[in-house]
């Protein structure tokens, strides 16, 4: 774990986000030079359940996922955070503790930003401001859109729907993500995602190109399919 320079150097961490888009020269000096810069390898963890919400987390690259387990041991995932994502901004002027685990689901590089440096530009600052406020009803749509798909009882269009979510939230035909990571996104086995993931190339709406890759083939069919 270090200061990142990356940040220093070219700023991309902070221009891969709109929260931070309209920032001011000092404002965005004083993030970057706080910034602490980390590389998670595939599996490691970056928070877990409990854990105090003390810095807001930047997605360089990669993919973390929130997920938590059941008395069972079975996981399920509330949201995959991809490159360009924001981890904790909704806990910038509250003390909040995290409720659920937090993985690297590939590999993945992060930066770490201090929230009492955020919180002193969001009083002078509106138009970072009016970016938060952005930010954070976009995360309770995408919120919202999940908790519908959860809500569709059949298992194939529920799965249809996962998909074009997914495709909307990377803006990106070809989803990453292995089949046990996309059951416990919907609350489905993974043999039974396997088989409607066959199903689904077998129609047309798919290419299954890898065991992590998906490739949707005909978008506005699955938007007729899932009326999403």
């Amino acid at each position: 774990m270090q200061t990142c320079n990356y940040c220093k150097e070219t700023g991309k961490c902070l221009s891969k986000i709109k929260l931070f888009n309209k920032l001011g020269v000092d404002e965005s000096k004083n993030i970057y030079l706080s910034a602490v810069h980390k590389d998670l390898k595939r599996g490691q963890s970056l928070f877990f359940y409990g854990d105090l919400v003390d810095k807001i987390i930047v997605i360089r690259y990669g993919e973390i996922k929130s997920s938590t387990y059941d008395d069972k041991g079975r996981e399920s995932i509330s949201k995959i955070y991809v490159e360009g994502d924001i981890i904790g901004e909704n806990s910038i002027f509250l003390d909040n503790f995290y409720t659920s685990n937090g993985v690297a689901i590939e590999n993945t590089g992060i930066c770490q930003i201090d929230k009492t440096i955020l919180r002193k530009i969001l009083i002078k600052d509106h138009d970072f401001s009016l970016n938060l406020i952005k930010s954070l009803s976009k995360k309770l749509h995408e919120t919202e859109k999940l908790l519908e798909i959860l809500s569709i009882k059949d298992s194939y269009t529920r799965l249809g729907a996962f998909l074009l979510y997914r495709a909307r939230m990377t803006n990106d035909s070809y989803i990453s993500l292995n089949q046990e990571n996309i059951a416990s996104s919907i609350n489905m086995t993974r043999e039974t995602v396997s088989r409607k993931l066959s199903q689904m190339e077998k129609e047309g709406y798919i290419e299954n190109i890898a065991y992590k890759k998906i490739r949707i083939k005909n978008l506005d069919a699955l938007i007729k399919l899932t009326n999403m």
